[in-house]
């Protein structure tokens, strides 16, 4: 394909208009910024503000382009879908992105200030932008859903790519269990009898609001809890009983709830007097042949 000077210096003429106007556009989005910043006290709101500058602002841009780019020749058609084909080609993860953004602001399987996994990566989301979602990470190497103190940057092309899992869509709450195993000659039974009593003790509250989303939420999606309560299961294991308690929590709540009842299950085991905590151990026996030498 043969490019006159003509339709190249057109083109030029263009993209430079359109470098122009973003430049612009960035100018009045920071300052405007600033501004809103200095102004508005509550945070959250002064962050929505200021989102809304910066979305008007990218769609302003947006449609401008359109119309400075909007061609009066063929010739100049055909150049524009040449760079256009290249364009789609080489930034496909960008254009990816954009269509995740898209999809967030459409279908919401995100918000701002809710808790998510996508792609093996946990954090609460703090912010969403046209080609990315920034999260402050939890897990890693900090146990049971704590803050690393990291911010992570996860591209929203994510989620065409991966599964979205979502702490508090709809349900606030999650399943959360707790492991103690005792000796075979320790009274399990009562030691059973303790953990469910102290996960009823503050279950009665979360079960009200945990049954109030679920009726809510089974509008939208087929679900069904038929057990919201604390329950214990038993099983044997090699060095001993296995009491595994399982019980609803709040989503940023786990270790805290687990901590307490910890400290309130250590204190009761010690003031029954027979129950044990059991350990991993090895019976060594003497030989006969060992004996007779």
């Amino acid at each position: 394909m043969q490019i006159t000077p003509e339709v190249g210096n057109e083109l030029i003429m263009r993209l430079a208009l359109i470098a122009g106007v973003i430049i612009v556009l960035l100018v009045v989005v920071r300052v405007v910024s600033r501004i809103l910043a200095s102004a508005i006290q509550d945070a959250t709101k002064a962050y929505r503000a200021i989102r809304a500058v910066r979305r008007t602002a990218a769609t302003l841009g947006f449609v401008v382009a359109v119309v400075i780019l909007s061609p009066d020749s063929s010739g100049l058609l055909t150049v524009l879908t040449v760079i256009g084909a290249g364009l789609a080609i080489s930034l496909r993860e960008a254009l990816l992105s954009i269509a995740g953004w898209l999809r967030l602001v459409t279908m919401n399987d995100y918000r701002v200030g809710e808790r998510i996994e996508i792609g093996g990566t946990h954090g609460d989301v703090i912010d969403i932008r046209l080609l990315r979602t920034t999260l402050m990470e939890t897990r890693a190497w900090v146990e049971a859903d704590q803050s690393t103190g990291r911010i992570t940057h996860v591209p929203n092309a994510w989620v065409w790519l991966h599964s979205v899992h979502n702490y508090n869509r709809g349900f606030n709450f999650i399943w959360n269990e707790l492991h103690f195993t005792v000796t075979f000659d320790s009274d399990w039974k009562a030691a059973q009898d303790i953990l469910r009593d102290f996960a009823d003790e503050s279950a009665s509250i979360v079960e009200q609001q945990a049954a109030s989303e679920i009726h809510q939420m089974s509008r939208e999606f087929l679900i069904h809890y038929g057990i919201l309560t604390p329950f214990v299961y038993v099983r044997v294991r090699p060095d001993g009983v296995e009491l595994v308690l399982r019980y609803l929590c709040e989503v940023r709540k786990r270790r805290g709830t687990e901590h307490a009842l910890t400290i309130s299950v250590l204190d009761a085991f010690k003031a029954h007097g027979n129950i044990r905590f059991a350990h991993p151990s090895i019976d060594i026996r003497k030989s006969p042949t060992a004996e007779g030498s």
